[in-house]
């Protein structure tokens, strides 16, 4: 429970905030931002697109086939498929967090003019510790999404977009423990 008698975090971070008569709030960096809900059916699309692994299977002698060969039947509690299961878990908790990342954030003034931030996630590609090669530095999108996921946006933010698109608070943790790792 939060303070101020409210039911979550995220509302007593957005009650500290700023929020103008606009709707815009400025976080603690001094970036003004516009929370704004994600569809649940976004969400869903895009997390739906990373699949399970395939359950393993292993040949029981005690149920043999009509050849009398040992019948082949699903393993869940296989340790590698337990393994590939957390991970494709945790890419789908990544990817409900981008998705909210970049379409439940507005920045009000748009990127910052300075390049200290990209130099500083260069920094760290250069140490082997982040892995922004897929991104296009030159591309509008890439740069946005690289500043508001890497530099700007903490759990209370995501918070906040989750508490503005209705998600559960189970969606909330998922989200969070992700976002820590």
């Amino acid at each position: 429970m939060g303070s101020n008698n409210s039911p979550s975090p995220a509302v007593d971070l957005a009650k500290k905030l700023a929020k103008g008569a606009d709707g815009t709030y400025t976080l603690p960096n001094g970036v003004k931002v516009r929370i704004n809900p994600v569809g649940a059916a976004l969400i869903s699309d895009v997390t739906s697109k990373i699949k399970d692994p395939e359950v393993p299977l292993w040949p029981n002698a005690d149920k043999p086939d009509r050849e009398g060969n040992p019948r082949m039947e699903p393993n869940p509690d296989d340790p590698h498929y337990a393994v590939l299961l957390e991970e494709a878990n945790q890419q789908r908790a990544i990817a409900m967090i981008d998705t909210m990342v970049m379409f439940g954030l507005e920045l009000v003034d748009g990127i910052p003019n300075d390049d200290e931030w990209v130099k500083k996630l260069k920094f760290m590609e250069k140490r082997g510790m982040l892995d922004i090669s897929a991104y296009d530095l030159d591309d509008p999108f890439d740069r946005e999404f690289l500043y508001k996921r890497y530099v700007l946006v903490d759990n209370n933010v995501i918070g906040m977009i989750t508490e503005a698109s209705g998600l559960s608070t189970e969606d909330v943790k998922r989200a969070e423990e992700s976002f820590r790792s």
